[in-house]
C-alpha cells in the first residue's frame, strides 16, 4: 500500500471544501439571479395586469357617462337639433359647465367635449391649457373628414381611438347620436402616471401597437426620463418580443444595455403596454449577495487556517504516539514505552497508560511462563485471554489511524473512539478469569459501538437475555470473539449486518444450564468446515489464512475451564448465516476477595 502525506491529505481536503463551497456559491449565484429575475417578472406582470383592470375599469365609467349625458341632458338634445347657435349659448354654457363639473371624477381623463355637425358647433372643457387651445381644434378638424368619420362611426364607443399629435399619442372615445358626438380624451402619459410603483425599478412604460411597433415611450420615474428619451430617438428601430413577454421572462438589448421586458395586451384600446427594467436594477440584489458570500468565503478561510494550526498543535504529536505504539505491536517489539510526561489529554493519557501497562503484563507473562510452570493450567488460561487484547488493539489503532483525517466531523469520532477504546481496555486487559455475564455484554455493546463509529449504519445488533442470565459466571472475552470473528469475515462498508445474542437459563437432570446463542446474518460456515468440527476435529482447525482463530481459541478455554461439561455447537440458521451456541454449566458470579491486578495474583 503506498503511503501517503497527512499533512498534504488535509490540504487537499480543505483544497476540496473550499472548491465545493465555491462552486456552490456560484451555482447559488446563477439560481438567485434566475430566481430574482423571475420573481420580478412575476410582480411586474401582477403589477401591469393590475393596472388595466383598474384603467379599464375606470374608462368604463366614463362611458357609462357619455352614454347618460346624451340620453338625460336636455341641453345636448336641444343643441343637436339647432342648425345656428345664435341665441343658445346658455345652453353651450351649461353644457361646458356640466364637462368642467364632471371632469374632476374622472382624474385620467384629459377632457370632454360635444361636437354637433348641424350647426358646426364645438364645447369642450380640458384641465389643461395646452390640450384647450390646441388638441381641441386639431380634433374638431380631424371629425370633418369623412374617412375619419366613418371609422368613428363604425367604433361608435367601443374602443378608443389614437391619434397623434405633436409628438404625443391621445386616445379619443367617441359616441354618434343622431346629430352629435359625445366623448372625452387623454393621452398615454396620463394613462400611465398611475405606475409610480415602478419607480424604485427605474421602469420605462412603453406602448405598441399589435406588431410590436413603438407608439408611445413614457416614464412614470423621474430617474428614468433620460433613458426614455435615449430610447424615444430609436424607437422607429426597436421592435419588442411581444408574445415572448407575454408569456414570460425575456430580456432585449438596447446600446449594449439589457433590459427585461414584461408585457401586458390592454383591454381599453388595441395596444399593448410594456415595462422596460435595466438589468443592473435587478442584479443588485445579486451583487449584495455576492459580497456577503466573499465574506462568508473569507470566513471559511481563516476558520480553516485555525483549524489545521491547532489540528497541527495538537493532534500532530497524539498521532505520531499512536502510530509508534501500532508499529511496535506489528513489529513485536515489546520492550517499546509511550512516554507520556509531556501528554496533557486525558484520553490519550488512558490509552497510552493502558497500552504500558499492557506491555508490562506481556512481558510479565514471559517470565512467568519459565518460573510458574508448575501452574500451567492457569497460564494457558490467561495466554489463550491474552491473545485477543493485542489483536483488538491492532484493528483498533487501525481504525484510530483510518479516522484521523483531519476532517472536523472525524476529529470529533476520533476523541469519542479513544474514549471509548479506553473504557474498553480496561476489560479487555483486565486479569479476572471469571465475569458475570452482565459485564461480558456491557463490553460487548462497547465493542459494537466502536465498530459502529467505522461502519455507521451498517451494523444492526439485538439481543435477547432472561433475568438470571446476566447473574452467570462466564470467562472473559467469549461473545467478543465471537463478535470479532462476525465483523471479521462479514462487515461490508454499505450492506447490513444483523447480530443476534440470546441467553437463557434452564434445567437439565436438575442441573442449572446456561445457554448462549449468537447468530448472524453473514455467509455463514462452509460445509467442509462444519463437518470437520463435527467429526470432533474443532480444536486443530485453521484454515492456510490461518482463519478460525477465535472459535478455537474459545474451544480451548472451554476444555481449561469446564473439561467435557461445556458443549459448543456450530450451524448455518436459515434466512440468515452463521450459528453458535455455547451450553454450559450455570454458576452464580461471586466476586474473589482475593482478586489481584497482578500476573502472580492471577495463577496463584
Amino acid at each position: 500500500m503506498k503511503n501517503y502525506s497527512f499533512r498534504k491529505r488535509l490540504y487537499r481536503i480543505l483544497y476540496l471544501l473550499f472548491g465545493v463551497t465555491l462552486a456552490g456559491l456560484i451555482g447559488y449565484s446563477a439560481f438567485f439571479s434566475y430566481s430574482m429575475q423571475q420573481r420580478t417578472y412575476k410582480d411586474v406582470r401582477q403589477l401591469l395586469s393590475l393596472y388595466n383592470e383598474e384603467t379599464s375599469k375606470d374608462l368604463k365609467s366614463v362611458d357609462y357617462y357619455l352614454m347618460e349625458l346624451k340620453n338625460y341632458s336636455t341641453e345636448v338634445a336641444t343643441t343637436a337639433t339647432l342648425e345656428s347657435i345664435n341665441g343658445h349659448y346658455s345652453s353651450i354654457l351649461r353644457i361646458s359647465q356640466m364637462f368642467e363639473f364632471n371632469l374632476r371624477s374622472f382624474p385620467s381623463i384629459k377632457g370632454m367635449y360635444a361636437y354637433f355637425p348641424k350647426s358646426n358647433t364645438w364645447v369642450g372643457y380640458s384641465n389643461t391649457a395646452e390640450s384647450q387651445k390646441t388638441f381641441q381644434p386639431f380634433l374638431k378638424n380631424q371629425f370633418q373628414n369623412e374617412e375619419i368619420l366613418g371609422y368613428i362611426e363604425d367604433a361608435n364607443g367601443l374602443k378608443w381611438i389614437p391619434y397623434n399629435y405633436e409628438n404625443k399619442t391621445y386616445l379619443v372615445k367617441t359616441f354618434m347620436y343622431d346629430n352629435s358626438m359625445i366623448g372625452a380624451w387623454t393621452d398615454l402619459n396620463a394613462l400611465s402616471s398611475s405606475l409610480t410603483s415602478l419607480d424604485d425599478m427605474e421602469a420605462v412604460i412603453i406602448f405598441t401597437d399589435k406588431e410590436g411597433n413603438v407608439i408611445s415611450i413614457e416614464s412614470p420615474s423621474s430617474v428614468a426620463k433620460d433613458m426614455a428619451a435615449n430610447l424615444a430617438e430609436q424607437k422607429d428601430q426597436l421592435r419588442l418580443p411581444l408574445k415572448k413577454s407575454l408569456n414570460g421572462s425575456s430580456e432585449i438589448t438596447v446600446d449594449s444595455k439589457r433590459y427585461m421586458v414584461t408585457t401586458q395586451e390592454l383591454d381599453y384600446c388595441d395596444y399593448y403596454i410594456t415595462a422596460m427594467i435595466p438589468m443592473k436594477i435587478i442584479s443588485q440584489s445579486v451583487n449584495t449577495f455576492w459580497r456577503y458570500a466573499l465574506l462568508f468565503m473569507i470566513l471559511i478561510l481563516i476558520v480553516f487556517g485555525i483549524v489545521v494550526y491547532f489540528f497541527n498543535k495538537l493532534v500532530g504529536g497524539t498521532m505520531k504516539m499512536l502510530t509508534s505504539m501500532n508499529n511496535a505491536i506489528m513489529s513485536g517489539d515489546m520492550d517499546h514505552r509511550i512516554d507520556v510526561t509531556d501528554e496533557r489529554c486525558d484520553e490519550v493519557l488512558e490509552v497510552a497508560t493502558t497500552y504500558n501497562s499492557m506491555v508490562d503484563h506481556i512481558q510479565k507473562l514471559k517470565l512467568d511462563v519459565y518460573e510458574e510452570r508448575i501452574h500451567k493450567k492457569n497460564f494457558q488460561l490467561f495466554f489463550l485471554k491474552s491473545q485477543v487484547a493485542p489483536h483488538f488493539l491492532i484493528n483498533c489503532l487501525n481504525m484510530i489511524t483510518y479516522l484521523a483525517d483531519g476532517t472536523k466531523e472525524n476529529t470529533a469520532i476520533l476523541r469519542r473512539m479513544i474514549e471509548t477504546l479506553s473504557k474498553h481496555l480496561r476489560y479487555t486487559l483486565s486479569t479476572s478469569e471469571h465475569v458475570p455475564l452482565s459485564k461480558e455484554l456491557e463490553y460487548l455493546d462497547n465493542y459494537v459501538e466502536l465498530t459502529k463509529i467505522r461502519f455507521p449504519g451498517c451494523i444492526t445488533y439485538e439481543k435477547d437475555i432472561d433475568e438470571m442470565a446476566p447473574s452467570a459466571e462466564v470467562f472473559p472475552l467469549i461473545l467478543i470473539m465471537f463478535m470479532e470473528n462476525t465483523f471479521k469475515f462479514n462487515l461490508i462498508m454499505g450492506e447490513e449486518l444483523i447480530v443476534k445474542v440470546s441467553a437463557n437459563v434452564y434445567l437439565k437432570n436438575d442441573e442449572k444450564r446456561l445457554h448462549i446463542s449468537h447468530v448472524d446474518s453473514g455467509e455463514g460456515f462452509s460445509e467442509e468446515f462444519l463437518e470437520q468440527f463435527n467429526n470432533d476435529q474443532y480444536i486443530l482447525i485453521t484454515d492456510k489464512d490461518g482463519n478460525h482463530v477465535g472459535i478455537k481459541n474459545v474451544v480451548s478455554r472451554l476444555r481449561l475451564y469446564y473439561d467435557e461439561s461445556a458443549v459448543m455447537k456450530l450451524s448455518n440458521e436459515p434466512g440468515m448465516g452463521a450459528r453458535i451456541d455455547l451450553d454450559i454449566p450455570y454458576v452464580e458470579y461471586q466476586k474473589q476477595k482475593d482478586e489481584k491486578t497482578t500476573m502472580k495474583g492471577i495463577i496463584s
